[in-house]
């Protein structure tokens, strides 16, 4: 994690403002990711018995 907050480009605040940026995004895709899996893959639209 160390260093792919030294990749980034800019002084210390940005970066680490880039940083959790960058995790936000990821957890809204991964969010919306399983929430599609879930109604469209795994939800069959049927009742269980």
């Amino acid at each position: 994690m160390r260093r792919f907050i030294e990749v980034l480009p800019g002084p210390k605040p940005v970066k680490y403002s880039l940083a959790v940026a960058i995790v936000l995004v990821a957890l809204v895709a991964l969010f919306f990711i399983y929430d599609w899996v879930g109604s469209s893959v795994l939800d069959t639209g049927g009742t269980i018995g």
